[in-house]
C-alpha cells in the first residue's frame, strides 16, 4: 500500500505520525505523479484509491472516497479479489 500527497516531507511526516499510518506516503509537491494519475484537484490530490491485482493491473478505482466507510469497502473488495 502506498499513498501520494502534494505536501512536502515535513508535512507528510507530521500527518503520518498524527494518523499512525503504517505505509509510505509519497511526496509529490510538483504534482507530477498526481497529474499522471489524473487525480489532481487544483493544487491538491483528490482522494482516490487504486487497487492493483496480482498481475499488476488496476482491478478497481474508488474516486468517491468517504474516509469513514472506505477502509471496510476496500478490504471487502480485496478479500473477494484474493478469493478468485
Amino acid at each position: 500500500m502506498l499513498g501520494a500527497s502534494a505536501d512536502g516531507l515535513d508535512k507528510n511526516q507530521e500527518f503520518t505520525d498524527k494518523n499512525k499510518y503504517t505505509y509510505p506516503l509519497l511526496c509529490d509537491p510538483d504534482l507530477k505523479l498526481i497529474k499522471d494519475l489524473g487525480i489532481v484537484n487544483g493544487k491538491m490530490a483528490k482522494r482516490v484509491t487504486f487497487v492493483i491485482d496480482k498481475e499488476g493491473k488496476i482491478a478497481q478505482i474508488y474516486d468517491k472516497v468517504k474516509p469513514a466507510d472506505h477502509p471496510a469497502e476496500v478490504l471487502k473488495f480485496v478479500k473477494e479479489l484474493a478469493a478468485k
